[in-house]
């Protein structure tokens, strides 16, 4: 299949992403802020220009507007994850049964009503601050789309139901479903009406300018070489210079697995996006014209969502891990991924076979092993993180962005009192083992995905290595 397809495949890895590149356009192409250069002092330094850094810095904005803050970002800010995403911004609403399971029912439902206020939450940003993020809330559908697998929420929705919360997650039947997107492979669904898209990168290109309209000084091309805690100060080392500061942020997203002290818990996973040319009629043909997200039930998930030129983004997490932290073009070149995704494309909207795929993408993600964002601080209170989002952090980097502002300045205690908060997550092997066994679980999942679009049952062995990671305490698989 891949061979066959792949001339005709567009070609991930040639440049950045269509959502950065039509954000920077619509920016007029700025020139990246200076690279640090020289010695410089600061209240605060944050590592990394994505979401959850730009979000930290900008809370601690509103809450200490006096407060000297650096950010220092190795590419430009949303050169990373946040401007590549799908631009899914959601909650945690479906994460609350496994959260009851840890911390009880009231402390699930605490998190996930704290998660959930990214929804609006950022549609507020937007309309205070005049940025374009294409923001719009229309909810966010799961479908089955297995032609003879049952689908797998109904234990998720009665346990909302039982805790009061069971207007979150709604079962939808085929016919609703065909009513949002007349695909013939969806059957039923499960519908999250608090829900928005947004435009990744101009999200996070509208967080670059509201920074520095506060005065947070932000340089671009800068990679930290090295960070170390002495004397009450964070000191960091660049290529071009030093900075210290009395606390630190570090948020690094998936390049945390390549960082001591974070290498051992954070695995590096590659995902994948292709984007159509624009088709508004044809869309208007599915009937699929309220701006609804989408995604499938497979474990490899397809997710996917218009634009409001009427172009389809569809990703897959189909690519594979990296090795030992190190982020290459693994992430960002590998065709063979880009085949799987199109390929999931023409099966679950096989109307639009005809259609030209104009652009490919990919980027890392990461994932910790019980697949839920790590937040915490180290050094005594000096050097604070946050990552692990398992490629859904468009929203809960809010979330977080609003925590590690606490640890600085203590302004929402209640919010790093939450139980997750502080809580470290499991240790992953070491390498090799880790590598080859992501390896072995990813195309044993794939394959297994494969087997059930096709209406057959997987063999025993797919099953048993798929469900491998479970056996160790983990959630990478099934």
């Amino acid at each position: 299949m891949a061979d066959r397809d792949a001339p005709s495949l567009p070609t991930p890895g040639l440049q950045r992403s269509w959502w950065l590149r039509e954000a920077l356009a619509a920016e007029g192409d700025p020139v990246p802020a200076p690279p640090l250069s020289g010695e410089i002092e600061a209240d605060v330094a944050i590592i990394g220009g994505g979401y959850t850094g730009m979000w930290a810095a900008y809370f601690l904005t509103e809450r200490a507007p006096n407060a000297q803050i650096v950010l220092l970002e190795q590419d430009i800010c949303g050169g990373g994850p946040s401007g590549r995403n799908g631009g899914f911004v959601h909650g945690w609403w479906e994460n609350v049964p496994e959260l009851a399971r840890q911390y009880g029912d009231e402390a699930a439902l605490a998190i996930a009503r704290e998660a959930d206020e990214v929804v609006d939450g950022i549609g507020a940003w937007c309309t205070r601050h005049g940025v374009d993020a294409w923001y719009r809330k229309a909810g966010y559908l799961r479908v089955n789309a297995f032609p003879a697998q049952d689908h797998d929420w109904d234990a998720t929705v009665s346990r909302l139901k039982g805790l009061g919360a069971g207007d979150e997650l709604v079962a939808a039947n085929a016919a609703e479903v065909q009513r949002v997107c007349a695909s013939p492979t969806f059957r039923d669904g499960l519908w999250m009406p608090s829900a928005a898209s947004v435009h990744p990168a101009r999200l996070a290109r509208g967080l670059r300018r509201v920074l520095l309209e506060r005065g947070v000084r932000i340089h671009e091309e800068t990679r930290v070489r090295s960070l170390t805690v002495g004397d009450g100060r964070v000191n960091l080392v660049t290529d071009g210079g030093r900075a210290s500061a009395d606390q630190a942020v570090l948020a690094i997203n998936a390049w945390a697995s390549g960082w001591p002290g974070f290498r051992s818990r954070v695995l590096a996973w590659a995902s994948y996006m292709v984007i159509t040319e624009p088709i508004p009629d044809r869309l208007a043909g599915l009937g699929w014209t309220g701006g609804e997200l989408l995604s499938d039930s497979r474990f490899t998930i397809s997710y996917f969502r218009t634009t409001t030129d009427g172009r389809i983004a569809f990703g897959g997490g189909v690519g594979a891990a990296g090795y030992d932290g190190r982020i290459g073009q693994t992430f960002t070149h590998d065709r063979r991924a880009i085949a799987r995704v199109v390929a999931n494309f023409r099966n679950l909207l096989p109307m639009l076979d005809g259609v030209r795929l104009e652009d490919a993408w990919g980027g890392p993600i990461d994932i910790t092993g019980h697949r839920f964002p790590e937040i915490g601080s180290t050094h005594n209170g000096r050097l604070h993180f946050a990552h692990g989002f398992a490629g859904n952090g468009a929203g809960p980097s809010r979330l977080a962005g609003r925590i590690l502002a606490t640890f600085v300045d203590g302004g929402e205690p209640a919010l790093s009192a939450l139980p997750f908060v502080g809580r470290r997550q499991p240790l992953l092997p070491p390498e090799p083992i880790r590598f080859i066994g992501a390896r072995m679980v990813r195309e044993a999942l794939i394959r297994e995905d494969d087997a059930l679009d096709a209406g057959r049952r997987p063999s025993w062995l797919l099953r048993l290595i798929a469900r491998l990671p479970r056996l160790f305490g983990y959630r990478l698989g099934h």
